[in-house]
């Protein structure tokens, strides 16, 4: 029987990397029927309804919560620590994918100790990246101190994702904590913003190095927002004004109309305030501090737009 669950489960795994997923979450569940304290199947089958292979007609996240949870149960605590971090790395980014903020948060905290603990130094910093995503989340929703534990849990990433040896993600989440840091609402406004375009900087010059000209695109819409709103010395009040307009400008080079629509309408949107502030500046220096503090935030570039949360490993191997 077991020999057969077994054979089952590597069915299972080629239909998957055939993009069959529908049938391999089939044989999947027939095989965990068959071996139902088969925590790693049910793990395995969680994933397949979390879509995080890729997306088919049976994505589900209340089913794939319902899987790593169970998974969850059928392992002990005592037990490996590897996998149950896994597990609830899993559940966590199926609780956030459904808009479970602050579950996610409760369930990714624990896999980053246990994955610390270990010396999983990947796995930890993967888990740090997704948290500072679930409190950028959490403060869109309402929480306006959850910006500084996201700059917190970015800035623990990158102590792992260095330029050097993994450039990608090192732009993912220095641009990330760059917006982090644009948001902050504690602290000196100046060098928050500051902090930001250094931050988007460095993710810039990743970006460039890798050819990655959209993420340039979007790294020139965060630069604009930041230096829109950085305060300017009384000496040149139109300084980093014109700064964000040229940044905007750079940017719409890829967000256009045709390729990009909603980008480019944000960075339209903003261009447009960096001109009326721009219209103040040259008109009535004076009052050009008083319009920029008041003016509306800009549109800021989506928290995803690095990169949206990055599932544990647990697919079929």
């Amino acid at each position: 029987m077991e020999q057969a669950m077994c054979g089952a489960g590597e069915l299972a795994a080629e239909r998957c990397s055939a993009q069959q997923c529908e049938d391999a979450i089939s044989l999947l569940e027939a095989a965990f029927a068959g071996q139902p304290c088969n925590a790693e199947l049910c793990h395995q089958i969680g994933i397949c309804y979390s879509g995080a292979c890729r997306r088919h007609s049976l994505v589900n996240l209340s089913m794939a919560a319902a899987y790593f949870g169970r998974a969850l149960e059928l392992v002990d605590t005592r037990g490996s620590g590897a996998v149950r971090a896994r597990y609830l790395d899993s559940l966590g980014n199926a609780r956030r994918a459904g808009h479970q903020a602050g579950e996610a948060q409760t369930l990714l905290e624990e896999a980053a100790r246990i994955y610390r603990d270990l010396g999983m130094e990947e796995d930890w910093a993967r888990t740090e990246y997704n948290l500072g995503n679930v409190c950028c989340e959490l403060a869109g929703a309402g929480d306006p101190t959850s910006w500084e534990r996201a700059v917190a849990h970015f800035a623990q990433a990158l102590h792992v994702r260095t330029e050097r040896d993994d450039p990608v993600r090192f732009a993912a989440t220095a641009q990330n904590l760059g917006t982090a840091y644009r948001e902050l609402p504690s602290g000196d406004r100046g060098d928050n913003l500051r902090h930001a375009i250094g931050c988007y900087s460095a993710a810039f010059r990743a970006c460039v190095a890798l050819h990655l000209a959209g993420r340039c695109a979007d790294l020139h819409n965060n630069l604009g927002n930041a230096y829109l709103h950085l305060p300017d010395s009384p000496a040149a009040p139109c300084k980093n004004v014109k700064r964000a307009l040229r940044h905007y400008a750079r940017a719409l080079r890829f967000r256009n109309k045709s390729s990009r629509p909603h980008d480019y309408a944000v960075t339209q949107f903003n261009r447009g305030q960096g001109y009326l502030l721009l219209a103040f500046c040259d008109s009535v220096p004076s009052s050009f501090l008083l319009v920029n503090e008041h003016l509306p935030l800009p549109w800021p570039a989506p928290h995803r737009t690095a990169a949206g949360a990055e599932p544990s490993t647990g697919g079929h191997q």
